[in-house]
């Protein structure tokens, strides 16, 4: 044989051992629980060491956020609510710099129907309670104590070296309006330095993802608000946020009624015209945000809170059970509930 056939019959034989000794790419996953939730991470990639090093990675993460964003455990945030509280000022982190300006800007954006500031009305509402412990609802006055002073987030003032101070003493900020969605973007940005393509963050059912699985999209199912189940799917093939606000995340029953934990910074109730709100874009914080403003805005005044949050892939659900989709979305999402009544309307 020639020597130059033999080497080539050499090279080509080394490849393909070299190849069926390569792993082949697969899903790995991990599951752990913070935030209150139940956190799953799940990454197509055929390097089981470099998953298990994005898993190391989001689980430090995602504690420590855990851990200085609890508005009701000694942390940072808590810190911070305390020297409000007691009309001090206190030097705060760059995290939590960051968030009470995201914050101030969402709630500027949602003309105030997104507020991270009313932790004084979770309280009295005790959802801030891990159980349901729920004997009585707070009373018209109680309530009115608080949205009279209208506690919120533009009322914390952040000077040029750091320090935080606020004159409104019932402001208590409660970042889990848009915490999920801060970590899951923090979440993707380690895997994509890590060199991660393809994964999805799911915390307790809002997520966001990158690239695919095996070419094929990841597959998201959004809750049916009134029964076991999915009430759509989404399928995602991209780096994309979905995140729904529900009446059903957080709940107690008093006399017949349902009271969730979504509450009306301008009435200090819990809104009761929505069921659920899907929102899917880009930003995770952005998503998770909008969610909640376009569930307290409700049917009546959604389309200009979307607008201005600048998010145009939306789904309402009322409580009436009619499903109301933007244009934008209805070409991403599929419903799976034939029973509710589906309506297209743009943003204007």
């Amino acid at each position: 044989m020639h020597r130059a056939s033999y080497i080539f019959l050499v090279i080509i034989s080394f490849l393909l051992v070299a190849s069926c000794s390569q792993p082949k790419p697969q899903v790995f996953s991990d599951h752990f629980f913070t935030f209150g939730t139940d956190i799953s991470v799940s990454i197509f990639t055929h390097d089981k060491e470099m998953a298990i090093k994005g898993f190391s990675a989001i689980r430090s993460e995602f504690n420590q956020l855990n851990r200085k964003l609890h508005p009701w455990n000694p942390g940072e945030l808590n810190s911070l609510n305390r020297a409000i509280a007691e009309s001090e000022n206190i030097e705060i982190s760059p995290l939590l710099i960051e968030l009470i300006h995201a914050g101030q800007k969402f709630n500027t954006q949602s003309a105030g129907l997104f507020d991270p500031a009313i932790g004084s009305l979770v309280k009295l509402w005790k959802f801030d309670q891990s159980a349901n412990i729920h004997t009585s609802i707070p009373s018209d006055s109680e309530i009115t104590n608080i949205t009279s002073q209208r506690p919120s987030i533009a009322n914390v003032v952040i000077d040029p070296n750091g320090y935080a101070h606020c004159e409104n003493n019932l402001v208590r900020l409660d970042f889990g309006g848009f915490a999920k969605g801060y970590a899951t973007d923090k979440a993707i940005k380690i895997l994509k330095d890590i060199g991660i393509d393809n994964a999805i963050v799911n915390a307790g059912g809002d997520l966001k993802s990158i690239g695919n699985k095996n070419g094929a999209p990841w597959m998201v199912g959004i809750r049916n608000p009134f029964s076991a189940g999915a009430v759509a799917s989404v399928a995602i093939n991209s780096e994309l946020s979905v995140f729904t606000s529900g009446n059903y995340e957080r709940f107690f029953k008093k006399d017949g009624t349902t009271f969730h934990h979504i509450i009306d910074p301008e009435t200090g109730f819990p809104t009761t015209l929505m069921a659920s709100v899907t929102v899917i874009h880009d930003s995770g914080i952005l998503a998770d945000a909008a969610a909640t403003a376009i569930f307290v805005a409700g049917p009546n005044r959604w389309q200009q809170i979307a607008k201005s949050l600048g998010v145009n892939k939306v789904m309402l659900i009322t409580s009436e059970k009619e499903i109301i989709l933007t244009p934008e979305m209805d070409k991403q999402i599929t419903i799976l509930d034939s029973t509710l009544k589906k309506t297209i309307k743009e943003i204007n």
